[in-house]
């Protein structure tokens, strides 16, 4: 495959700058400080990334089936990532610093405590399916791959919205854990 269509590698670049974004914000953190939670109802830093790396997978889970299935259809080639009227303000209704609070759906709500290893390597393995879906799209037409969303099944979703949301959601709860990252220098 050659080079990717510059929307799809912006995407890419997207993915790479968040998780050096989780790195720094991990750095020179132990457990406890990983864990360590603002006023009640505030994630953690490691809550924000175990929730980032389960809503990943949850969001990828089956897409690459659909852009298979697209694929052997002959639905191409790539045109460009137009999300609908409503999976663009969704997308944009991620990025940060939130303007609503969203309650996270039970199945991808964090527990109260992770150890600090393996934080980062769940967080950037959570990319891998969605860096593969991502290069695989340069020849399809990704507004035409649509599927049921994993949590509202009457509420349709385009692949294009997906790619969109996920490192806008990623960016909101790294901007979040940055957040607790500062008010944890305060407490000291």
């Amino acid at each position: 495959m050659g080079t990717l269509p510059a929307e799809l590698q912006a995407l890419l670049d997207q993915i790479d700058a968040c998780e050096r974004d989780a790195e720094s914000l991990l750095a020179g953190l132990d457990d406890d400080g990983v864990n360590w939670q603002p006023p009640p109802g505030r994630w953690s830093i490691a809550q924000c990334l175990h929730h980032l790396a389960t809503m990943n997978d949850v969001y990828t889970q089956g897409c690459d089936e659909h852009l298979q299935a697209a694929r052997a259809k002959n639905v191409g080639p790539f045109k460009g990532l137009h999300p609908t009227l409503v999976g663009r303000w969704f997308a944009r209704s991620m990025e940060p610093p939130p303007r609503m609070k969203l309650k996270a759906p039970s199945p991808t709500t964090p527990g109260p405590s992770y150890p600090r290893d393996g934080l980062l390597a769940a967080y950037t393995m959570s990319h891998a399916r969605y860096r593969a879906i991502v290069k695989a799209s340069a020849d399809v037409d990704i507004d035409r791959v649509v599927f049921p969303n994993r949590f509202i099944g009457a509420v349709k979703m385009r692949l294009s919205t997906v790619l969109m949301i996920i490192p806008a959601h990623d960016r909101r709860h790294l901007y979040q854990a940055r957040q607790v990252r500062q008010a944890l220098r305060n407490e000291k």
